[in-house]
């Protein structure tokens, strides 16, 4: 039986839903807050996974999925950095 790397499957889904984030419409949750869909998943959702797929990397003793996981809790700081010099 194969087993599941949990820490992976957080990553993915982390970046998936900020991938997914990019394409949705900005305006879609303005009747709730005035947060876009990307600074919501970058401040909230990404790093909850982060924190998640740090401590099961931790469990499983992966070092690179532990370090790929940090990254994404830092989406936000990232995504600052790369926008402002961007623009």
């Amino acid at each position: 039986m194969r087993k599941t790397k949990v820490s992976m499957v957080f990553f993915i889904i982390g970046v998936l839903l900020l991938a997914v984030s990019f394409f949705v419409p900005t305006d879609i949750l303005n009747s709730y807050t005035n947060l876009k869909p990307i600074g919501l998943s970058t401040l909230f959702v990404c790093p909850v996974f982060g924190i998640l797929g740090v401590l099961f990397s931790i469990k499983e003793k992966s070092l690179i999925f532990g370090l790929l996981n940090a990254l994404l809790m830092l989406a936000f700081p990232i995504m600052m950095f790369v926008g402002y010099n961007i623009l």
